[in-house]
């Protein structure tokens, strides 16, 4: 049975990142790929040191760029000859901030990474899939974009991601009218996963607001390297059409609650340099 190839877009740290390194620790070929050149090559470099160079390579890629998502599928299929499974991980959040102090420019960033991004996504991946014969895309959610939930400090960023959740949905009941059992798609739901970029933009809030925020992240949060093995492994195993992959699920939050009742205090923000 020939290796399985994965490609994952925004991968060259934090989340992105981490699934690369898991699926390279299962035996699949990955694909990187993030829109500087220099920090795919760095990226690469660094997952080849774990004694994998012959399975991983990577291609920079802006997904807001039809074009360019078309040679990130190009650059896979000449590589490793297929793409099995296309993981859609790339985007752009600007949170904590209320909508007035946001920017045009942040708007339409995150508009075109999160929204833009994932349509290019589908479109590249479905049409290879379908020359290929088969295949799995999965789009990923965050911000209360699954469930719709309010998030303050999450106004554009959320409505981007809800964006998304609709539209993985128009794609798999396309998939379900067309009896389509050999592309599969889905959505992953990761939780909210500390990252430097993530405590880099907390640094930016006032005191206050940074505190609030950090005591959330200590009962919410996870380290990367906790979440990327569960969901890899779901990929890995997926055989559903328009499977929800979820990590924080209401069960979790509620074995934590109760945890938090009898004393069990997560500090999970420790491991970063952050004054509180």
């Amino acid at each position: 049975m020939a290796t399985q190839t994965v490609v994952i877009t925004g991968s060259t740290q934090g989340l992105g990142f981490g699934y690369a390194r898991e699926f390279l620790a299962r035996g699949l070929n990955v694909v990187v790929s993030g829109r500087d050149p220099r920090t795919v090559a760095a990226a690469v470099e660094r997952l080849a040191a774990g004694g994998a160079a012959d399975r991983v390579s990577g291609c920079a890629c802006d997904v807001a760029d039809l074009a360019a998502v078309e040679a990130l599928w190009a650059h896979a299929v000449a590589r490793f000859g297929a793409v099995d499974i296309w993981l859609n991980n790339a985007g752009y959040a600007r949170t904590g901030a209320r909508f007035a102090d946001i920017t045009p420019a942040e708007i339409e960033s995150m508009v075109r990474a999160n929204v833009i991004g994932s349509m290019n996504a589908a479109q590249v991946a479905i049409a290879g899939m379908q020359r290929q014969g088969h295949g799995k895309l999965y789009l990923t959610l965050g911000g209360g974009g699954a469930s719709g939930r309010v998030v303050p400090g999450m106004s554009v960023y959320s409505t981007t991601k809800r964006a998304v959740k609709y539209f993985a949905d128009c794609l798999v009941k396309e998939r379900e009218e067309q009896r389509e059992s050999k592309i599969l798609v889905g959505t992953i739901s990761p939780g909210i996963n500390l990252t430097e970029g993530m405590m880099r933009e907390l640094g930016q809030l006032p005191i206050d607001e940074r505190r609030r925020a950090l005591k959330q992240l200590n009962f919410l949060g996870e380290h990367v390297e906790t979440t990327t093995p569960w969901i890899v492994e779901r990929i890995l195993g997926d055989s559903k059409q328009g499977n929800e992959i979820t990590w924080l699920t209401s069960g979790r939050l509620l074995r934590r609650a109760v945890s938090a009742l009898f004393g069990a205090r997560r500090d999970i923000t420790s491991r970063y340099p952050i004054e509180v």
